[in-house]
C-alpha cells in the first residue's frame, strides 16, 4: 500500500509547463529632430518558465521590399513559474522612406514547442500618410524641458512655432523636425514663459 500511495501521489503532482503568453509592439517616436531612416519599434513578450527555461527567439516577416529588421535582444530568456514581460527594441532599416505602418508586417515569437504570431494594426494606407496634416502633444519633462511629439507625412520637414496667445498670435519660429518613414517627429525645447501654444508649418512640398 505504501508504494501505491506513493505513486499516485507522484502521477497526481502538477507541473506548469513553460508557455508563451502574448505578444503585442508599439511604434516609438523619433529621439532627434533629425531622424535617421530607421525605424524603431518595442516589442512586448508576456512568458512563463513554469518547469523549465522558456527562450523565445523573435522574427518579423511580411515586410516591403528592401526592409531589413534586426531585435535588441533576438532571443527572450523566461525563468521562474511567474508569468512576466521583456522587452525587445526592433529596428527597422528602410532602403528610402517605407512608412512601415501602412503594411501589416508580422511578429513571430517562437519557443520550443510553440509559437505565436501578431500583426501590426494598420490605420493608413501610404497615400493618405504622405499627405496627413501635423498634429502635435505636448509632454511635460524634468525642469523647464518640453517634448513635443508630432504625428505628419512621411520625411516631411515641419517648422516649429510658438506664440504666447491664440488671439491675434504671432507666430515666431523655434526650431525645426523632420518626420521618419511613419511620419513621426520630435522636438525638445523648454518653457521660458508662463504660457505657449505651438504649431508645425510645412516648409517642404
Amino acid at each position: 500500500m505504501t508504494a501505491v500511495s506513493f505513486t499516485l501521489a507522484a502521477a497526481g503532482t502538477s507541473h506548469a509547463m513553460s508557455s508563451l503568453i502574448s505578444l503585442s509592439e508599439v511604434a516609438v517616436w523619433p529621439t532627434s529632430s533629425s531622424p535617421n531612416g530607421d525605424l524603431v519599434y518595442t516589442v512586448t513578450t508576456v512568458g512563463r518558465a513554469g518547469a523549465g527555461l522558456l527562450e523565445v527567439a523573435l522574427t518579423a516577416g511580411n515586410l516591403p521590399p528592401g526592409v531589413t529588421v534586426t531585435f535588441t535582444p533576438s532571443t527572450l530568456r523566461f525563468t521562474g513559474n511567474q508569468a512576466t514581460l521583456q522587452n525587445s527594441t526592433m529596428t527597422v532599416s528602410c532602403q528610402g522612406l517605407v512608412p512601415l505602418d501602412c503594411y501589416p508586417f508580422t511578429i513571430t515569437g517562437t519557443a520550443q514547442r510553440e509559437s505565436l504570431t501578431i500583426t501590426n494594426f494598420v490605420n493608413f494606407t501610404p497615400q493618405t500618410l504622405a499627405i496627413r496634416v501635423p498634429t502635435l502633444a505636448l509632454d511635460k519633462m524634468t525642469g523647464d524641458a518640453l517634448w513635443l511629439r508630432g504625428e505628419g507625412a512621411t520625411g516631411k520637414t515641419y517648422q516649429i512655432e510658438a506664440s504666447s496667445t491664440v488671439v491675434n498670435p504671432v507666430w515666431t519660429p523655434v526650431g525645426s523636425a523632420t518626420a521618419d518613414a511613419n511620419g513621426r517627429f520630435t522636438f525638445f525645447t523648454s518653457q521660458t514663459v508662463p504660457m505657449r501654444f505651438f504649431r508645425a508649418v510645412t516648409t517642404n512640398p
